[in-house]
């Protein structure tokens, strides 16, 4: 039943529920305390009314020269059991529904038309234990009790009404605006619907407090998954007009291959065209689905630095075996650090830094070969103490000055001598996302006809 209910309900029941209870207490409590001060106010007089009795019993217990003031309710009792003196009420008597002790005690007597409260104290003479008693009507006390708890019982129920009230009206103010951003962030879905721009952020409260922190939050997620179905849909565009051409061409070159089925030769060649492109498709997807894992932010490795160096030379000799087979004369060196190895690890796998390095070797081998046929790549790894640092450098033909900013846009491609038939432009893409999802940065060093150095740093976590 309770979920069923607001927030702004179940605080104003809660607090409902809350100052009842204070009510009750404060009710119960001030009623008991105002009665024990009554109780004791009456125990007083009472005590008064027989002291003059009892100084005088004290004093001549034969003649008691103590007179009674006209509202005092006293008797006294002889040790032989008889009663010298009262001004009891007829209710009261005889003396023997009042307790004779040999000290000091105090009673409740109810009668059919009052209640009294009476004390008895046995007094001490030369001729005996005498007892002096005393009473006071409760009628006036119990009165005051039974307004008293009236007037508590009303104020109770006006102060509850009025703090429940008050509890609604800021439970409704304090959540105001949850409501608002609860309707911003309805806009804000039925606007990307139905076209229209609509807000772009939910609207921060003024004041810095929780609802505030969460409306930063909120607006957090939504610029990520703004940015996230941005990235989708850049990369569907992207994908649909980079698959377009390969797969036109795929196609002729199948129905070529289809016109040459009278010629061997000429179909083997068509055949091996198609296969070349099959390649690229096939290459293509497999970037795609890389980017869509690195986009996915999962669970990341990590290595260290031995493995680092390792994993470069294995790299190294990929690549050589690589610029053998596309024969080109490309002369391959590195240099690692060997100094103190760093304590901790980057936030990549091994596999992970491995493709960095050959896709940034591959775009250089690529690009020599398409320049002039041969040149150099160096690849230095070294290390800072809170960080890797990666550079591959090579003595290739560089970037264009304006195609630097994009460099590591999906799909882009320099118009120059570094940008081949085969490419797909997602190589750099993939290394800028390893590199960023590894917390870590990238910095392109272009000289025209000169080469191009790519400086990668990665920073160490705790390993």
């Amino acid at each position: 039943m309770a979920s069923r209910l607001s927030i702004t309900a179940r605080i104003t029941v809660g607090s409902l529920v809350i100052a009842l209870l204070v009510g009750v207490i404060a009710v119960v409590g001030i009623r008991a305390g105002v009665g024990a001060i009554l109780n004791n106010a009456t125990l007083t007089l009472l005590r008064d009314d027989a002291e003059q009795f009892e100084q005088a019993l004290q004093r001549n217990p034969a003649d008691v020269d103590a007179v009674p003031l006209e509202d005092q309710y006293v008797a006294l009792v002889s040790p032989d059991d008889k009663v010298t003196l009262s001004t009891l009420p007829h209710s009261l008597r005889p003396h023997g529904r009042v307790p004779l002790t040999t000290s000091e005690a105090t009673t409740i007597v109810h009668t059919n038309q009052h209640e009294y409260m009476v004390r008895s104290k046995a007094v001490f003479t030369s001729q005996g234990v005498w007892h002096v008693i005393s009473a006071r009507d409760q009628d006036s006390n119990n009165l005051v009790l039974a307004r008293l708890s009236l007037a508590l019982i009303v104020g109770m129920i006006a102060l509850v009404g009025v703090f429940t009230l008050a509890s609604f009206i800021l439970a409704r103010t304090a959540l105001r605006p949850v409501n608002d951003m609860r309707r911003q962030a309805d806009a804000l879905t039925h606007g990307s619907k139905d076209g229209r721009a609509g807000a772009e952020l939910l609207k921060v409260p003024p004041v810095r407090d929780e609802l505030a922190a969460l409306a930063v939050t909120l607006n957090g997620l939504i610029a990520d998954l703004r940015a996230s179905a941005d990235r989708e849909k850049q990369l569907v565009s992207d994908a649909s007009h980079e698959l377009r051409t390969p797969l036109a061409v795929l196609r002729g070159e199948l129905e070529l291959a289809e016109l040459d089925s009278g010629d061997p030769d000429a179909l083997l060649a068509d055949v091996r065209q198609a296969h070349q492109t099959v390649l690229r498709l096939s290459t293509l997807a497999t970037n795609l689905l890389e980017l869509s894992r690195i986009d996915a932010h999962g669970q990341r490795g990590s290595a260290t630095w031995p493995e680092l160096g390792d994993e470069l030379a294995a790299a190294i000799d990929r690549m050589r075996q690589a610029a053998v087979v596309r024969r080109i004369e490309c002369v391959i060196d590195f240099e690692v650090a060997v100094d103190v190895p760093p304590h901790g690890a980057i936030a990549l796998s091994l596999g992970e830094f491995g493709r960095v390095v050959d896709n940034l070797i591959s775009n250089s081998i690529t690009a020599i070969g398409a320049a002039k046929g041969a040149g150099t790549v160096t690849a230095r790894l070294s290390h800072t103490a809170n960080s890797v640092e990666l550079s591959i450098a090579d003595d290739g033909p560089g970037m264009p000055a304006d195609f630097v900013p994009v460099a590591f846009d999906r799909f882009s491609r320099a118009d120059s001598a570094r940008n081949t038939t085969t490419g797909s432009g997602l190589g750099l893409a993939i290394v800028a996302g390893l590199v960023d999802a590894a917390r870590g940065s990238i910095r392109l060093s272009s000289r025209p006809d000169e080469g191009l150095t790519v400086d990668i740093t990665l920073p160490l976590t705790a390993g």
